[in-house]
């Protein structure tokens, strides 16, 4: 079979521009897919940060007032605790969930106790005599969350 020899250079270039053509369009496809999903990461990691530290720092007010106040209230920031954790029922994986639920069970149990005077209190914390920190935990079990967040994405 007789073959135009005319005809073999432009087949030839039309054929490689298509092949590099394509390879470009995988790239560009393939850097798009990975941007995208390094986004939504980025995002449920804000989320996740924003929830665990809004937590922690209405964690840490009401610890400090269950140890120094005699009266138990449900006023707004215990319900905003109590939102915080029923938010994170939405996401968070259930180590979380029960570490949250942890700190909020110390809380209610320290304002069940007589209040103690702040000096005492910033002694102790001084000296390491306090109970076990709940909110240590919690935010150990958060860290671990969100590492594991980016270490199953990358």
């Amino acid at each position: 079979m007789p073959m135009d020899v005319s005809i073999l250079s432009p087949v030839s270039a039309l054929i490689g521009t298509l092949i590099g053509g394509g390879a470009s369009l995988s790239a560009a496809i393939y850097t798009q897919r990975y941007q995208n999903r390094l986004q939504r990461v980025a995002g449920e990691i804000a989320k996740r940060e924003t929830v665990y530290a809004d937590f922690v720092i209405n964690a840490s007010s009401l610890l400090l007032k269950a140890y120094v106040r005699d009266e138990i209230a449900m006023g707004g920031e215990e319900q905003r605790l109590t939102g915080l954790i029923n938010r994170m029922r939405l996401f968070a994986p259930p180590d979380v969930i029960k570490g949250a639920e942890a700190v909020l069970r110390a809380i209610v149990e320290i304002s069940l106790n007589p209040a103690i005077e702040v000096r005492r209190l910033a002694r102790e914390a001084l000296s390491d005599s306090l109970d076990p920190d709940e909110l240590l935990s919690f935010s150990l079990i958060c860290r671990a969350d969100l590492d594991n967040i980016l270490r199953t994405t990358m």
